[in-house]
């Protein structure tokens, strides 16, 4: 019984923490290759 409540504590603690956090992070797939793609394009001039 106390196995089962760890895991529906531990299960709840986890969807929390996507709701709370999980929108912030998510960012979309174009932005993210424009940043990858000025990135790369800063360390080829830099050197």
């Amino acid at each position: 019984m106390k196995n089962f409540l760890w895991a529906v504590g531990g299960f709840c603690a986890a969807s929390a923490c996507f709701i709370v956090w999980g929108p912030k992070r998510i960012k979309p797939v174009q932005e993210l290759a424009e940043r990858l793609e000025v990135a790369w394009s800063d360390h080829h001039t830099v050197l």
